[in-house]
Protein backbone atom coordinates (compact mmCIF):
# COMPACT_ATOMS: atom_id res chain seq x y z
CA UNK A 1 0.00 0.00 0.00
CA UNK A 2 3.30 2.44 0.76
CA UNK A 3 4.55 1.62 -2.30
CA UNK A 4 1.45 2.25 -4.55
CA UNK A 5 1.08 5.29 -2.35
CA UNK A 6 4.61 6.45 -3.41
CA UNK A 7 4.48 5.40 -7.16
CA UNK A 8 1.24 7.64 -7.29
CA UNK A 9 2.68 10.89 -5.54
CA UNK A 10 6.24 10.02 -7.59
CA UNK A 11 3.63 10.12 -10.96
CA UNK A 12 1.54 13.32 -9.85
CA UNK A 13 5.02 14.98 -9.27
CA UNK A 14 6.52 14.32 -13.03
CA UNK A 15 2.67 15.65 -14.18
CA UNK A 16 3.15 18.38 -12.38
CA UNK A 17 7.03 19.08 -13.76
CA UNK A 18 6.01 18.68 -17.45
CA UNK A 19 2.86 20.78 -17.20
CA UNK A 20 5.04 23.68 -15.73
CA UNK A 21 7.79 22.42 -18.23
CA UNK A 22 5.36 23.02 -21.16
CA UNK A 23 3.60 26.07 -19.39
CA UNK A 24 7.00 27.72 -19.28
CA UNK A 25 7.87 26.91 -23.02
CA UNK A 26 4.39 27.81 -24.06
CA UNK A 27 4.45 31.08 -22.42
CA UNK A 28 8.13 31.93 -23.74
CA UNK A 29 7.07 30.92 -27.03
CA UNK A 30 3.33 33.21 -27.24
CA UNK A 31 5.28 35.79 -25.66
CA UNK A 32 8.40 35.97 -28.48
CA UNK A 33 5.33 35.50 -31.03
CA UNK A 34 3.90 38.67 -29.48
CA UNK A 35 7.23 40.48 -30.08
CA UNK A 36 7.92 39.27 -33.55
CA UNK A 37 4.02 40.63 -34.22
CA UNK A 38 5.20 44.38 -32.87
CA UNK A 39 8.08 44.38 -34.32
CA UNK A 40 6.33 43.24 -38.13
CA UNK A 41 3.65 45.76 -37.20
CA UNK A 42 6.19 48.57 -37.20
CA UNK A 43 7.62 47.86 -40.11
CA UNK A 44 5.38 49.86 -43.39
CA UNK A 45 5.87 47.12 -45.86
CA UNK A 46 4.26 44.92 -43.98
CA UNK A 47 1.64 47.20 -42.80
CA UNK A 48 0.89 48.25 -46.62
CA UNK A 49 0.76 44.35 -46.91
CA UNK A 50 -1.51 43.96 -44.07
CA UNK A 51 -3.85 46.46 -45.55
CA UNK A 52 -4.33 45.06 -48.85
CA UNK A 53 -4.38 41.95 -47.24
CA UNK A 54 -8.12 43.27 -45.89
CA UNK A 55 -8.93 44.81 -48.69
CA UNK A 56 -9.09 41.74 -50.39
CA UNK A 57 -10.72 39.84 -47.74
CA UNK A 58 -13.30 42.61 -47.36
CA UNK A 59 -14.23 43.06 -51.26
CA UNK A 60 -14.32 38.96 -51.03
CA UNK A 61 -16.74 38.80 -48.39
CA UNK A 62 -18.92 41.57 -49.64
CA UNK A 63 -19.04 40.15 -53.02
CA UNK A 64 -19.91 36.57 -50.98
CA UNK A 65 -22.63 38.37 -49.03
CA UNK A 66 -23.93 39.92 -52.37
CA UNK A 67 -24.40 36.55 -54.18
CA UNK A 68 -26.31 35.30 -51.06
CA UNK A 69 -28.48 38.28 -50.60
CA UNK A 70 -29.47 38.49 -54.74
CA UNK A 71 -29.32 34.47 -55.31
CA UNK A 72 -26.76 34.85 -58.00
CA UNK A 73 -22.94 34.31 -58.82
CA UNK A 74 -22.46 37.93 -60.73
CA UNK A 75 -24.68 40.41 -58.26
CA UNK A 76 -22.76 42.52 -59.93
CA UNK A 77 -21.47 43.47 -63.55
CA UNK A 78 -20.51 46.27 -65.50
CA UNK A 79 -22.15 47.76 -68.92
CA UNK A 80 -19.68 47.71 -71.78
CA UNK A 81 -21.35 48.27 -74.83
CA UNK A 82 -24.30 50.91 -76.19
CA UNK A 83 -26.66 48.06 -77.27
CA UNK A 84 -29.07 49.47 -74.31
CA UNK A 85 -28.54 53.16 -74.28
CA UNK A 86 -29.73 55.35 -72.92
CA UNK A 87 -31.57 53.41 -70.73
CA UNK A 88 -27.89 51.93 -69.70
CA UNK A 89 -24.86 53.53 -70.89
CA UNK A 90 -20.62 52.47 -71.38
CA UNK A 91 -19.30 52.18 -67.27
CA UNK A 92 -22.73 51.91 -65.56
CA UNK A 93 -22.49 49.16 -62.53
CA UNK A 94 -25.89 47.14 -63.11
CA UNK A 95 -26.98 45.20 -59.87
CA UNK A 96 -28.42 41.67 -60.67
CA UNK A 97 -30.85 39.75 -59.11
CA UNK A 98 -30.91 36.15 -59.86
CA UNK A 99 -34.65 34.69 -60.76
CA UNK A 100 -35.41 31.60 -59.34
CA UNK A 101 -38.20 30.68 -61.98
CA UNK A 102 -38.22 32.26 -65.61
CA UNK A 103 -42.15 32.78 -65.35
CA UNK A 104 -40.80 35.97 -63.10
CA UNK A 105 -39.61 37.97 -65.81
CA UNK A 106 -41.46 39.86 -67.62
CA UNK A 107 -41.48 39.81 -70.81
CA UNK A 108 -42.44 42.97 -73.30
CA UNK A 109 -41.45 45.87 -75.75
CA UNK A 110 -39.33 48.99 -74.21
CA UNK A 111 -42.27 51.23 -75.14
CA UNK A 112 -44.81 49.00 -72.89
CA UNK A 113 -46.27 50.05 -69.57
CA UNK A 114 -44.24 48.36 -67.83
CA UNK A 115 -41.75 47.87 -69.67
CA UNK A 116 -39.43 44.50 -70.17
CA UNK A 117 -37.28 43.16 -67.78
CA UNK A 118 -33.68 43.95 -68.47
CA UNK A 119 -31.78 40.38 -68.12
CA UNK A 120 -28.66 39.21 -67.52
CA UNK A 121 -27.82 35.95 -69.70
CA UNK A 122 -24.62 34.07 -71.12
CA UNK A 123 -23.58 34.26 -74.41
CA UNK A 124 -25.39 32.39 -77.21
CA UNK A 125 -21.53 31.30 -78.60
CA UNK A 126 -20.08 30.24 -74.66
CA UNK A 127 -17.65 33.06 -75.30
CA UNK A 128 -15.36 34.07 -72.42
CA UNK A 129 -13.21 36.89 -71.87
CA UNK A 130 -10.18 37.93 -70.09
CA UNK A 131 -10.09 39.93 -67.16
CA UNK A 132 -6.96 41.58 -65.03
CA UNK A 133 -4.45 39.81 -67.41
CA UNK A 134 -4.82 36.25 -65.63
CA UNK A 135 -8.06 35.40 -64.95
CA UNK A 136 -11.30 34.68 -67.51
CA UNK A 137 -14.84 34.83 -67.24
CA UNK A 138 -17.78 34.31 -68.91
CA UNK A 139 -19.04 36.75 -71.37
CA UNK A 140 -22.25 38.05 -70.16
CA UNK A 141 -25.33 39.89 -72.21
CA UNK A 142 -27.64 42.52 -70.81
CA UNK A 143 -30.52 43.43 -73.36
CA UNK A 144 -34.75 43.26 -72.76
CA UNK A 145 -36.59 40.49 -72.80
CA UNK A 146 -39.08 41.37 -75.42
CA UNK A 147 -41.17 38.16 -76.26
CA UNK A 148 -41.18 34.10 -75.83
CA UNK A 149 -41.38 31.09 -77.61
CA UNK A 150 -44.11 28.78 -77.61
CA UNK A 151 -41.39 26.71 -75.84
CA UNK A 152 -40.62 29.18 -72.73
CA UNK A 153 -37.36 30.64 -74.46
CA UNK A 154 -36.91 34.42 -74.34
CA UNK A 155 -36.93 36.55 -77.22
CA UNK A 156 -34.28 39.70 -76.66
CA UNK A 157 -32.95 42.97 -78.12
CA UNK A 158 -30.80 45.84 -76.82
CA UNK A 159 -32.64 49.06 -76.93
CA UNK A 160 -30.78 50.32 -78.72
CA UNK A 161 -30.62 47.46 -81.39
CA UNK A 162 -32.89 48.38 -84.82
CA UNK A 163 -33.48 44.41 -84.41
CA UNK A 164 -34.23 41.41 -82.10
CA UNK A 165 -31.30 39.66 -81.37
CA UNK A 166 -30.89 36.44 -83.60
CA UNK A 167 -30.99 33.56 -81.09
CA UNK A 168 -33.56 32.47 -78.36
CA UNK A 169 -32.49 32.83 -74.73
CA UNK A 170 -33.07 29.32 -72.43
CA UNK A 171 -33.98 29.72 -68.77
CA UNK A 172 -30.53 27.85 -67.76
CA UNK A 173 -28.93 30.30 -69.88
CA UNK A 174 -30.14 33.28 -67.65
CA UNK A 175 -27.85 34.86 -64.67
CA UNK A 176 -30.39 37.40 -63.29
CA UNK A 177 -32.08 40.62 -64.19
CA UNK A 178 -31.22 44.48 -63.35
CA UNK A 179 -32.46 46.06 -60.41
CA UNK A 180 -30.19 49.05 -59.79
CA UNK A 181 -27.71 50.73 -61.75
CA UNK A 182 -25.12 53.36 -60.87
CA UNK A 183 -23.69 55.77 -63.53
CA UNK A 184 -20.80 55.84 -64.83
CA UNK A 185 -18.77 54.45 -62.01
CA UNK A 186 -17.76 50.88 -63.78
CA UNK A 187 -15.32 53.00 -65.86
CA UNK A 188 -12.93 52.87 -63.40
CA UNK A 189 -13.16 48.71 -63.56
CA UNK A 190 -13.40 48.99 -67.14
CA UNK A 191 -10.22 50.84 -66.92
CA UNK A 192 -8.38 48.53 -64.52
CA UNK A 193 -9.14 45.46 -66.38
CA UNK A 194 -7.29 46.73 -69.52
CA UNK A 195 -3.98 46.26 -70.51
CA UNK A 196 -3.07 50.48 -70.16
CA UNK A 197 -4.82 49.86 -66.57
CA UNK A 198 -3.01 47.03 -65.19
CA UNK A 199 0.24 48.40 -66.68
CA UNK A 200 -0.57 51.90 -64.84
CA UNK A 201 -1.58 50.08 -61.55
CA UNK A 202 1.94 48.50 -61.68
CA UNK A 203 3.80 51.26 -62.41
CA UNK A 204 2.22 53.08 -59.77
CA UNK A 205 3.06 50.59 -56.76
CA UNK A 206 6.38 50.73 -58.36
CA UNK A 207 6.65 54.45 -58.05
CA UNK A 208 5.36 54.33 -54.26
CA UNK A 209 7.68 51.99 -53.06
CA UNK A 210 10.75 53.53 -54.39
CA UNK A 211 9.42 57.15 -53.27
CA UNK A 212 8.73 55.38 -49.83
CA UNK A 213 12.84 53.69 -50.20
CA UNK A 214 13.88 57.44 -50.85
CA UNK A 215 12.38 59.15 -48.38
CA UNK A 216 13.47 56.40 -45.48
CA UNK A 217 16.91 56.29 -46.95
CA UNK A 218 16.88 59.90 -46.14
CA UNK A 219 15.68 59.93 -42.88
CA UNK A 220 18.09 57.43 -41.41
CA UNK A 221 20.92 59.63 -43.21
CA UNK A 222 20.08 62.92 -41.36
CA UNK A 223 19.77 61.40 -38.13
CA UNK A 224 22.41 63.43 -35.99
CA UNK A 225 25.44 61.29 -35.02
CA UNK A 226 26.69 61.64 -31.94
CA UNK A 227 30.07 63.14 -30.79
CA UNK A 228 33.17 60.76 -29.66
CA UNK A 229 35.16 61.63 -26.76
CA UNK A 230 38.72 61.77 -27.83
Amino acid sequence: MAKTRMMQIVILQIISFLLNTFNLKLGKALKDLRSRIKRLMKNEYSQTILLLVIVVIGIAGFQLGLRVILRTDYPLAVVESESMVPTLNIGDIIVIQGVPNADEIHAASKTANPPGDIIIFYDHWGRIKRVYWFFTTPVLIVHRAVGTTPKGDFITQGDNNPSRDPWEVKEANIVGRVVFRIPWLGHISLFMQSDLGFLTIICLMVALIAIEYLLSGKEKGGEPKEAKAL
